[in-house]
């Protein structure tokens, strides 16, 4: 009779410790699993970051194409065609200054020495 009792308390006690440790289990990993809570926050941030990437990419493609609509023979800006002709080639005439706004300004001979 104490060795039926036993027994089942002993089947009890490995079923709630078996339950127990699944539900720990499934909660972990609703927490930290790879789709878990913390996984999503990560995902969303990612994927604001990548939205606001394909908005700077949007806008320098919009640009882009309106420089190039510029340069379609039905609609060709003369001047931008010599801009860019000469900024490719690095070609410009003896009479003209050239002033670059992309490179770090240098420091002329003698100044901030």
């Amino acid at each position: 009779m104490v060795e039926r009792f036993v027994r089942v308390r002993y089947r009890a006690i490995v079923v709630l410790l078996t339950c127990a440790l699944g539900l720990l289990y499934v909660g972990y990993q609703s927490v930290q699993g790879e789709r878990g809570l913390l996984g999503w926050v990560e995902r969303s941030a990612e994927v604001e970051k990548t939205r606001a990437e394909v908005a700077v990419l949007a806008d320098e493609r919009a640009k882009l194409e309106r420089r190039v609509s510029q340069l379609r023979t039905d609609n060709l800006d003369l001047d931008l065609l010599d801009q860019e002709a000469r900024r490719l080639l690095n070609l410009g005439r003896p009479d003209e200054e050239v002033l670059f706004h992309d490179a770090p300004a240098q420091s002329r001979p003698g100044e901030g020495e």
